[in-house]
Formats: structure tokens, sequence, C-alpha cells
């Protein structure tokens, strides 16, 4: 049976984009937030209060609701054993399933889950935090060399560059992910949507490029300059480790474009992603739409991309930090095509994404030429306000 009411764990832009797809579906939504006034709660039909790991605060979404699904994958172990112990109880469903999100939320486990299941990444090492496990790891890994956190990193943070041996002592202490550097590469993404039955869709594979200095997702075009027998290799990449992880609902599955034409997995993200947010506009049906048929047993619907299409983030600059305006959350479309979705997030802190802009062209050059121009337009009104 087609479940009605969705419970979503989490309160960011993610969540209200989904949000504001239930209704077409017949779903309802009930947010865990811990503010009922934020922007991404009032686009839900209802909202409970509390954090993460309130257990009072979790069992009344439970009760409320048919399915559990979540915009991050952070949920701290109290909140899955409880949801373990409701599902068990037959309460409540949770999508993707829960084992899944104490697989990616650790990069560690993510990693050596990806190895076992001979899904190609790229070589690594897992230090105990000791100097000499530093070393050791850096020795056989080489420099560049990569340094993950194990834990809640996203939008940059949790990952630096060791450029040589000098650098080794600026490495975080704790046990910690040491990876190969990839050398010269590009970054894609393939956004998959498997359902309950285990049948197939995706989004992808689209180019991504970061912001230099803090390395948080810039601009997505769609669809990436490859060919295509590397946009099949992509695409079934992200399919194995999907079906490997029985998941269900979108999954970001970020990768790394060598220069020799392979594909390795960067990392998994059991949830909708930043990756997808053109679908809105460019495709069949978008990310937002396709996760909640999933995870509530519907039929998936078509993705196809009906046009090229560029999305950029709106990152904050100190120039929209000074403005330190609250702009209410909203969807406005530009007399240049762009349309330009503000998140309604205050306060604006220093590259926080505070919304983003998507356009559609005969091309994926023109596309992005548009997001550029609007991006501009928005700093220039900033720094003269």
């Amino acid at each position: 049976m087609t479940a009605q009411t969705i419970g979503i764990i989490g309160d960011g832009q993610l969540g209200m984009l989904l949000c504001e797809a239930a209704p077409t579906l017949g779903l309802k939504t009930i947010m865990l937030t811990g503010s009922a006034r934020c922007a991404a709660a009032q686009r839900a039909d209802a909202a409970i209060e509390g954090a993460m790991d309130d257990s009072a605060a979790l069992a009344a979404l439970i009760a409320r609701c048919d399915v559990i699904t979540y915009e991050r994958e952070d949920v701290p172990a109290p909140a899955l054993a409880l949801l373990r112990e409701a599902e068990a109880a037959g309460e409540v469903v949770c999508f993707p399933p829960l084992q899944v999100i104490e697989i990616i939320q650790d990069k560690a486990r993510q990693k050596r889950w990806l190895e076992q299941n001979q899904l190609a990444t790229l070589p690594f090492l897992i230090s105990d935090g000791s100097p000499q496990s530093h070393a050791s790891a850096a020795a056989k890994l080489g420099y560049p060399l990569v340094q993950k956190a194990l834990r809640g990193g996203f939008d940059g943070r949790g990952v630096q560059i060791l450029a040589d041996a000098g650098d080794l002592d600026k490495a975080w202490p704790g046990e910690t992910l040491f990876e190969q550097f990839a050398g010269d590469f590009r970054e894609i993404a393939v956004l998959v949507v498997r359902g309950r039955d285990g049948g197939h869709a995706h989004f992808g594979p689209v180019d991504m490029t970061f912001e230099d200095e803090h390395s948080v997702l810039d601009t997505v075009m769609a669809p990436a300059d490859i060919s295509t027998g590397i946009e099949d290799a992509a695409v079934d990449l992200a399919y194995r480790a999907v079906d490997a992880l029985d998941g269900v609902g979108v999954f970001g599955v970020e990768m790394f474009l060598l220069a020799n034409g392979g594909v390795l997995i960067n990392e998994i993200s059991p949830r909708v992603h930043n990756a997808g947010h053109y679908s809105l506009e460019a495709c069949a049906s978008s990310q937002f739409e396709q996760h909640l048929r999933a995870v509530s047993g519907m039929p998936l619907a078509d993705t196809a991309l009906r046009r090229p299409a560029a999305m950029r983030n709106i990152l904050c600059t100190p120039a929209l930090k000074h403005e330190d305006l609250h702009r209410d959350a909203a969807a406005l479309e530009q007399d240049s095509g762009a349309v330009i979705y503000w998140y309604g997030k205050s306060p604006a802190r220093l590259m926080r994404k505070l919304g983003h802009i998507t356009a559609l062209a005969d091309s994926v050059v023109q596309a992005r030429a548009t997001v550029d121009a609007c991006w501009e337009h928005i700093q220039r009104e900033a720094g003269t306000s």
C-alpha cells in the first residue's frame, strides 16, 4: 500500500524541496526540525520540534508517519536505534534502509564497503590516529595526500590536501581516512533512484565544479561533456553501488573521472543531492518527486533531460554576508530565463548555501553563461545595497 504520510528527518533546503514535491503525489509530510518557524518546516504539513537524538520528538514522528526518510545522513546512533526498534515492531518503515545510513555516514566504513563490493574507488588507508600510523599511510599512498574526517564532513568541511611531507604535521589527529590523490581528474555525478521493487532510474551524469578555496559545490552542468562509453560506465557503476546497498530512494553517487577515462566512486550520499537541483526545471520529473515515489512505493516516473541545463549555488560571499538581509524562501523567474531559488536561511554565514540558480538553454555553454551572469548580478546588487 502506498504510504500517505512521509516523515522527514532534517530541516534544510533538501527537506523543504521534498515537502514542496509531496502534494502533487497525494502525500503529506511531517518534518522533525529544530525550529517549526524555519523555512523548510513551513513547507511541511506539520512539524515536530526536537533534535535528531530527541527520543520523545522522534517517537512522536514515528507515531504519525508511514515512512521515514532523511535529508541528511548524519543521523545519530540513538536515533537509528529507536528507528530500528520501531521498524521491528511494525510501526514504521525507513528508507533508505537504516543499515545504509550506518555504512554511508562513516567514511572509513563506506570506503571498506566499496572495496569489499569491488566498486572502483581510490586507494586508501585508515590511520589509528598516531603519528606513526599517519606517517605509514603517507609513505604508502604518497603525496599529495588527501585526508578526510570519518564523520560530519560536507560542503568542503572535513577534507584537506597535504601537499608534501612538510604538511604531515598539519594532519588532523585521531582516527582518520587517508586517500590517494586522484591526479588529473574531473568530478561528475550520477543520481540513482531505486524503488522498493528494485526498479531503477537515474539523472545524469553531470559535470560538477567546486569553489576553489573551500571545495564547496559551485556549478552543475547537465549533461556532462563525456563520451557515450564513459557515460555508460558511470551509470553502470552507480547502479551497481545502489543495488549492492539494496537502497531505496535517491542516491547521489559522486565520481572521479580520471585522465585515462576511468571512473571511480568518490563517495555516496543516501539522499537527494545538490547535484540534482537542475532536475526541477530540466527533467521530466525532479529528484524530489522521484525520491518520494521510491520511498512511498509508487512507480518511478520518467527522468529524461528535456533541455541542457546549468545550476549554480548561491554561496554566501563577504558581500552577501555584509548585506545580511533575510530572504524569504521562494523561486523567482528572471527575464534572462533563469530561476532563482532562495532557501530562506538566516543568518548569512560565509559559504553557506543561501539558494541556487538554474537556467535551461540550447547548450550547456549557454545555460552556464546565463547562471554566471545572474550570479554576478546578485553580487553587484549586494555590493551596492
